[in-house]
């Protein structure tokens, strides 16, 4: 038996949490969990920055919930990465019909790298998917599968 289970979240660090919590609530209407802070030199040994102090907040989608992390330490605070770079990563939420959430977020200024990409062959034949960017420059995917468990 695995000693490992469901994954749990996904961390994002962000740029600023209060900014970042308003657009995420006006993209999916999502609220926080809850929002709080920590610092001291056990969580900056376990995180491993130096003096950290940090808020950080959960939003639930679904089963997984993605967390918000603000760093009030010095940091680089743009991330313009290149979805090839080793290390960038990308948060994937399902949706029913990814047209229709195309077209709501669309009209809620979000800017797509691409229109929506309809697989046409191979293991997710059938399914869909968008990429585009939540304002710290991390992507998100849009998916929606073929109905088929994928």
């Amino acid at each position: 038996m695995s000693s490992f289970g469901d994954m749990h979240h996904v961390g994002i660090t962000v740029r600023d949490l209060e900014a970042s919590l308003a657009w995420y609530e006006r993209m999916f209407g999502l609220r926080p969990e809850f929002v709080a802070h920590g610092s001291g030199p056990e969580l900056s040994a376990a995180v491993g920055v130096p003096d950290a102090k940090l808020r950080f907040a959960f939003l639930r989608f679904g089963s997984c919930v993605v967390e918000l992390l603000h760093y009030d330490n010095e940091r680089e605070d743009t991330f313009d990465r290149s979805n090839a770079d080793v290390g960038s990563a990308h948060v994937c939420i399902d949706v029913p019909d990814l047209q229709a959430a195309y077209d709501d977020l669309r009209g809620k200024g979000v800017e797509f790298l691409a229109p929506p990409l309809h697989i046409d062959d191979g293991p997710l034949e059938g399914c869909a998917f968008v990429y585009f960017k939540d304002p710290n420059g991390v992507t998100l995917e849009l998916f929606q599968s073929n109905g088929h468990g994928h």
